[in-house]
Formats: structure tokens, sequence, C-alpha cells
């Protein structure tokens, strides 16, 4: 036992794990500045920072071989949860998408990143893809169609969002030519003309008709970018001090501890605060890179890949809807956004991505 955990303790990529607990306490941070029972909220985060880092250590101690062989199974319960959401999920923000186990609340979408990218990367390596195989692309649609369409049912289409971007990545990285670029396109083209038209509410349609003209509806569908562009703009060099930001502190500010905490970063810590908060993220992405290039087979490969596209994917929309860059989508900023789920998920993600260090 004593060896083992030796082992692990060796194989611990340390900036990769102190990049991400000092977002984390960055989020912790902000939580307690913004919101008006601090000890509740707050307490509630620092338990699942703690759980977290936890959680690093009891993934870490399984091989990313169990990881492979666990995969099916991890992925088909995922799905049977996000089915049996749709008929028994409780109701939050108009999303039926969380279970309550007494006082704890889970998102089930957010383990479905996880699990997905698990099987999918599993999935292409023993099929050894080629997006021209019909055969092959039939059965990676069905893999990513699943859990990305029972989320998008819920309707969390942040969720089903980010699974249909980190699983492109995955797919991309298997090699692409002229034809089959030309495929993946027109693919997406007719996803998103069908999203359009069949899946999207109207409220949703605004949030993308909002991104492109914020000033159309600035009282209505506009108002919470316009309010996270205000609240990053005050913040100026060095922010108005924790505790002192009009926007965040004055409930101007929509959703400031999950959605929009960028802004509230932004407004409070100012850019030198947004800045450090980027640098870790870029960080954190470099020592992923590292571990692609190290490894030796396919599996950790799509893997950390996919891990990767996670944390890039949800860190870019996030602070890109906090800047009015990108439409608001609900996606969290991983590490920082209060919620046990995403927090959780992340760290499990973190733990996964630190047995590619394990022979």
């Amino acid at each position: 036992m004593r060896f083992k955990f030796l082992q692990l303790w060796r194989n611990i990529d340390w900036w990769l794990l102190g990049s991400a607990a000092a977002l984390a306490i960055f989020g912790l941070l902000l939580i307690y500045s913004l919101t008006g029972s601090p000890e509740r909220l707050f307490l509630k985060q620092l338990l699942f920072v703690g759980l977290g880092l936890g959680l690093v250590f009891f993934v870490q101690g399984f091989d990313k071989h169990f990881w492979r062989n666990a995969s099916l199974v991890f992925y088909v319960v995922t799905v049977l949860v996000l089915a049996g959401l749709l008929f028994f999920g409780a109701t939050t923000r108009g999303i039926r998408g969380w279970l309550y186990l007494g006082p704890i609340a889970i998102q089930p979408a957010e383990f479905a990143k996880i699990a997905l990218v698990l099987f999918l990367a599993t999935t292409l390596e023993k099929l050894n893809f080629d997006i021209a195989n019909a055969k092959h692309l039939f059965l990676v649609l069905l893999v990513v169609g699943l859990p990305a369409g029972l989320a998008a049912a819920q309707p969390d289409f942040g969720s089903a969002f980010v699974m249909a971007v980190v699983s492109a990545v995955m797919i991309l990285y298997t090699g692409l030519d002229k034809q089959k670029f030309i495929i993946l396109i027109l693919g997406g083209l007719l996803l998103a003309a069908f999203a359009w038209f069949g899946f999207l509410q109207d409220y949703q349609k605004n949030r993308i008709l909002t991104f492109i003209n914020p000033q159309a509806d600035p009282l209505g569908a506009g108002y919470n970018v316009r309010q996270a562009m205000v609240a990053v703009g005050s913040g100026g060099l060095t922010g108005r001090g924790l505790g002192l930001g009009t926007q965040s502190q004055l409930n101007f500010l929509p959703e400031q501890e999950t959605d929009f905490i960028f802004a509230a970063l932004a407004e409070e810590l100012g850019f030198l605060g947004g800045a450090a908060v980027l640098i870790l993220y870029l960080i954190m992405m470099r020592r992923i890179y590292l571990l692609i290039k190290a490894s030796e087979d396919l599996f950790t490969n799509f893997m950390l890949l996919g891990i990767m596209g996670i944390f890039l994917t949800q860190s870019v929309i996030n602070i890109g809807m906090n800047m009015g860059i990108f439409p608001v989508t609900g996606i969290t900023l991983p590490f920082v956004s209060y919620g046990g789920s995403s927090l959780l998920v992340s760290f499990f993600a973190l733990g996964l991505a630190q047995t590619a260090r394990q022979s």
C-alpha cells in the first residue's frame, strides 16, 4: 500500500493539479464575496473542492486500462440516467436535468461529458476509426448522439453543445482529408439547421439573435450580456476590490456565481485578476498537451484530447459570453463557477489526465 501511494505521488503532474487548485481558490474567493449568504454557499463549495481534490487521487488510483474497460458501463449507466431524467428529473431554470438526493443536487449531464469522452476514446481506438467508412461513422454518431440528444431534450443545449464539440475534436484527431472535411462541414450545417427548426425553443433562438445584435432588446434578451459587459469594463486594471463591485454586489449582474462569474471577477479583481485566471487555464492546457505528446497509445491520446476539449470549450465559451463574444449558453467556468456537479466532474477529468503518466 505504501509503495502504491508513493508511486501515485510521483506520477502527479503538480503544475496541472496546482493550476486547477489555484482556479478553485479564485472561485472560492469570488463566491464568498458575491453571495448574500456566504456561509452556506461558500462552505458547500469548499466542501466540494475538498471532495474534488480527493477524487483526483481516487481516480488516479485506477490505471488507464481500468478506465478503458469500465468506459462502456459508465456510458450505459449515464445514458440510462439521462433518459430517466426526462420523466423523473427535477426542473431548475427550465431544464429537467437534476437529481436530488436529500439536500444534494446532482446534474448527470455533467458526468455524461466524461462518460462520453471515455467511451468515445475506447470506440475510436477499437475501430481504428475512418470517417469515410459508413459503418464507423454510424457507430460513432450513435455513441455521441445518445447522451448529447438526451441532454438537448432536457433541454440543456449547453451540455449537448460541449459534447458535440469535444466529440468533433476527438474525431478530427483521427485524420482528415479534403473529402472528410467537406462531409464534416455539411453534416455540421445540416445538424445546425435541424436544431434551429426542430429543437431550439424561442428563448434559445432569442439568445443567438441577441448575440448578433445585443442592442435589439437591451432590457429583455440582451440584458444579461449588457450587464456582464458593463461589469467587465468597469473593473479597470486592478478592479474595485472583493465585495466592492457595483454590478455584482447590487445584483445587476444575473447568475453572478455561476454563468457570469468571470464578469464578476473582472469587476472586482480587474484586468490583472482576469489575466491571472487565463494564465492558469493556459498552464493547464499546456500540461495536458505535453501529456498527449508523451503518450504512446491511442486510447490515452483520445481521452486526453477529450478532457482538454472539455476544459478549453467551456472556458472559452463562458469567458466569451461574459464579454459578449458568444451567445449565453449556461456553460460554467471550470473549477471557478459555483456548482458541485461541475466541480466534481472537472476534478474527475483531472484525475483521468493524471493516469496518462502511469506506465
